[in-house]
């Protein structure tokens, strides 16, 4: 898989976590996956780690998302990039020759 290619499933990845309109369990098990998982873009490797510490307790918001990225001293984040639609297990689960724009 190509740079921009990963890239690209990481992201789709950390949308799922914040979409709140896919099942708890769902994120809960897909995080899980991501555990050991080394980002290839350093900020999608902070954003999951701040996902994963908010989830833990509960929803996740835009609000909460840049609040803990902030104090960790990543304040110019982009966070709505991140809460925008995400369909559930369209990352990854299809070789790349297979994606259709």
């Amino acid at each position: 898989m190509d740079r921009e290619t990963q890239s690209a499933t990481e992201l789709q990845a950390l949308r799922v976590l914040c979409d709140e309109s896919v099942p708890r369990e769902q994120r809960l098990t897909l995080m899980q996956s991501l555990s050991q998982h080394v980002f290839i873009e350093p900020e999608h490797q902070v954003v999951y780690e701040s996902i994963r510490a908010l989830l833990s307790r509960g929803p996740v918001s835009a609000g909460q998302l840049r609040v803990h990225l902030n104090n960790r001293g990543f304040p110019d984040t982009d966070i709505e990039q991140y809460f925008q639609s995400a369909r559930a297990g369209s990352f990854g689960l299809r070789p790349p020759d297979n994606v259709t724009s």
